[in-house]
């Protein structure tokens, strides 16, 4: 996901699903999370102004059975997600 570049984010309050669009070189990548508990968003550029992703860890188990999802970006903002299931695009 490096270089990616953050376009949106969605969130279905009822449905408790998340989707989270990106381009790349290869085109529109998303990123889909159901069973949401959890989600950051925050904007705050401690490093300055980016809208490009810098590296993405997960999703990753947890012991509760959900798994979490983080992606720092360029900016130096971290995105976290938690959700019950992720569905990733290819790299």
């Amino acid at each position: 996901m490096h270089d990616w570049t953050f376009v949106t984010a969605a969130v279905d309050w009822k449905e408790g699903t998340a989707r989270l669009e990106f381009v790349s070189s290869d085109g529109l990548k998303v990123v889909k999370a159901r069973g949401v508990t959890d989600l950051r968003l925050p904007r705050k550029l401690p490093w300055g102004p980016s809208i490009s992703v810098n590296r993405c860890d997960g999703p990753t188990k947890q012991e509760d059975g959900g798994h979490s999802l983080t992606i720092e970006m360029q900016s130096g903002d971290t995105i976290e997600l938690l959700a019950a299931v992720f569905e990733m695009p290819p790299s």
